[in-house]
Parts: C-alpha cells; sequence; structure tokens
C-alpha cells in the first residue's frame, strides 16, 4: 500500500532585503526556502497511517522544483518518508498551479499509489488548486480542506471531515483511490530525529 504526498518548498523574506536591479522582484539571495506548512500536516497525517497499519505502507513525497529542493524532501525523510521524488526541467520554470497539477498526475500514474495527499494551499501563493486539479488530470474523486480523515489502508473508501465557511463541518464517505488536500491542525507535526536527519541523505530518488 502506498501513499503519495505532493509537497512544496515556499520562499519567505529574511528580515533585510533588497529589491533585484529590474525593480521587479526580491533578490533571491534574500529569500529564506522551507516546507510548505500546509504540506507538513499533509506528511504527518501520511506518516500516522503508516505506523497505525497492520499492513506494510509506504509514504513517497513528491515535489516540483529546482536543486535547493533537495533540502525540503530531506527534511520529509528524516520525518520518515521511504522515498523523495523531485521532477524538474528548466521548461516548467514559472507554471502555474494547474500546470504543477499536470506533472504531478504522471507522476502519480507512474507510482500508483492507493491515496495522495497535498496541503490545502502554500503559504506563498494560496491559489488552494494544485491537489483539485491533479485529481481532475488522474479523474479521481477527492476532497479539499480535510480537518479529519478516517481511513483503513486498503479500504476502498474513507471518511473524512471537511471544512465549510462560517466555521461549520461536513462529514462524507469518498471512495479511494482519491486525492485530499489536508487542512492545518488536522494533528501536530512531528519534528525530525537526528537518526532521520542522517538517514535521509541515502532515501532520495
Amino acid at each position: 500500500m502506498k501513499i503519495l504526498v505532493a509537497v512544496k518548498q515556499v520562499a519567505a523574506l529574511d528580515e533585510d532585503f533588497e529589491i533585484r536591479a529590474d525593480g521587479k522582484d526580491v533578490d533571491e539571495d534574500f529569500l529564506l526556502y522551507d516546507l510548505n506548512e500546509w504540506d507538513d500536516f499533509s506528511l504527518e497525517e501520511a506518516m500516522k497511517i503508516k505506523e497505525s497499519s497492520d499492513v506494510e505502507v509506504e509514504v513517497v513525497v513528491v515535489s516540483v522544483g529546482p536543486d535547493r529542493v533537495d533540502e525540503s524532501l530531506r527534511k520529509c525523510l528524516a520525518k520518515g518518508a521511504d522515498r523523495a521524488i523531485r521532477v524538474w526541467d528548466d521548461a516548467i520554470e514559472g507554471s502555474d498551479a494547474i500546470a504543477i497539477g499536470r506533472v504531478l498526475a504522471a507522476v502519480v500514474k507512474k507510482e500508483a499509489p492507493d491515496m495522495v495527499f497535498a496541503g490545502v494551499q502554500s503559504s506563498d501563493q494560496a491559489y488552494s488548486s494544485t491537489g483539485i486539479s491533479t485529481a481532475a488530470y488522474l479523474n479521481w474523486p477527492h476532497a479539499a480542506v480535510v480537518a479529519d480523515l478516517q481511513y483503513k489502508p486498503g479500504s476502498s473508501s474513507a471518511v473524512i471531515r471537511r471544512e465549510l465557511e462560517g466555521g461549520m463541518l461536513q462529514e462524507v464517505e469518498i471512495n479511494c483511490p482519491a486525492v485530499l488536500t489536508i487542512q492545518l491542525g488536522i494533528n501536530k507535526p512531528r519534528y525530525a530525529s537526528l537518526r532521520g536527519i542522517k538517514q535521509s541523505c541515502s532515501k532520495t530518488d
């Protein structure tokens, strides 16, 4: 059984920064890169399923991005993910969330996971569309803003509770395989252990 978790490396401004010479953006030397917060919760949800299952569960993280993304993938591996996949080509530079969803869908077809998790949104762009577009390219069922998940590996369905506007919750049953976008607060993400950090360098594909 396999769960694929889509993750993204996002940028934040350092306390002191300078604008590029063309005046159109911040100089990249002044950006700090880290794993997207929502994706941390997605990975933890996959790890919870893996650790509570009586069958073998493989957790695979995948990201679309340049070489620097390897650092965030190693962070995922240090937290317990079994494998990491990075996809990149210079032609992907500047692609929107819909195009990234198409790339991720191609990875899903190759990996053939039983479930796909993604964060509800990214902290840098907040489009909330990458996971949903992935599901559309796959023609898989999907649910967004998942705040609670009841799923047993190998099951043909899962029960989810998703957030609606106004603080309301909707509980539904969804057929699997499916794409779920995970909301903040569904769990408490773990820290990477020292042992996990040491082992992470040997796991990246």
